[in-house]
């Protein structure tokens, strides 16, 4: 009797143990099927963006734990633009026809473009490769500015406070378009004479037919006597240096005799298009002299013109 009570109480624990078990298990397995059905239909109703940022949320959270603790690197913080900063002013400056170098840096400093003495010290020393200068001599230790002649006048688009070789490197550019493979160095020698003599262009050219009539008759004209040659170290170059004017005095002052003869040693301004076109196609004369009277008209001659 006791035996038969014990195996009936033991069969009883052990079907309660199972049915218990069974329970936990189900249980178990219905939670984690809602919690997927759940994360499924939020997957499904969230945004792209949504999803893509949980499934990468959860690939890294699997990532860490799966591997020591790792600093993530910080984004650059962005950088605020000062308040102060400012597009670069641009400027029109037009270089007029027949400015010589010392007007020209003048004239780009009172606008604000570029420093006068950095300007002319570029104009000698700085190495520019334009093609234009092909034409300029090697040696050119008789010329006051090397370039002169060849900074093309023009209007041009500067920045405010520009570094000078810059501003150069744009004239020069257009002195390539407007000068090389047309005209060289003695033709813009000879134009920038006419551009300082002679205000009408219609004239430029009989003007320039006296220049090389001169130059061809070095036994009655040994020096050329053109004032503007005088009046570019009078005046111009002065304004720089008188020591300039000292130097260079006997390359330059063909209207004195015992000065320079023939051409100066280089231009006197920038010549415009028009005086490079006359100075390149000069009427056929015998002139050997012309003046031009206070109302711009000029006057042309075999013999002296009295004045």
């Amino acid at each position: 009797m006791k035996r038969h009570l014990v195996w009936t109480i033991a069969t009883l624990l052990c079907i309660i143990s199972v049915g218990c078990s069974h329970m936990t298990t189900n249980k178990t397995v219905s939670t984690r099927s809602q919690f997927t059905s759940i994360r499924s239909n939020i997957s499904e109703n969230a945004p792209s963006s949504t999803v893509s940022k949980m499934d990468s949320d959860s690939s890294s959270t699997v990532s860490n734990a799966d591997s020591p603790a790792v600093k993530q690197p910080q984004a650059p913080a962005q950088t605020a633009p000062s308040s102060t900063a400012s597009a670069r002013e641009i400027m029109n400056v037009t270089i007029p026809d027949g400015y010589s170098v010392p007007q020209i840096a003048t004239l780009l400093q009172n606008a604000g473009v570029c420093d006068k003495t950095d300007f002319l010290d570029k104009v000698n020393s700085y190495a520019f490769k334009q093609n234009c200068l092909r034409e300029i001599p090697y040696d050119s230790s008789k010329i006051c500015y090397r370039l002169e002649g060849y900074l093309y006048p023009d209007t041009y688009q500067f920045y405010k406070n520009m570094d000078a070789a810059d501003v150069i490197g744009r004239m020069l550019n257009n002195a390539d378009q407007h000068i090389t493979g047309k005209y060289n160095f003695k033709t813009v020698i000879i134009a920038s004479i006419l551009e300082k003599e002679v205000p009408n262009t219609d004239e430029m050219k009989s003007a320039a037919s006296v220049i090389l009539n001169r130059l061809a008759d070095s036994k009655d004209f040994p020096y050329l006597g053109m004032d503007s040659t005088r009046h570019y170290l009078t005046w111009y170059i002065a304004s720089v240096s008188n020591d300039l004017v000292e130097k260079y005095k006997n390359y330059y002052n063909t209207a004195i005799p015992n000065r320079a003869s023939g051409l100066p040693a280089g231009p006197i301004c920038s010549p415009s298009a028009r005086a490079l076109e006359a100075a390149a196609n000069p009427t056929s004369t015998q002139y050997l002299y012309f003046f031009t009277d206070a109302n711009g008209t000029t006057q042309f001659s075999t013999t002296v013109i009295s004045q």
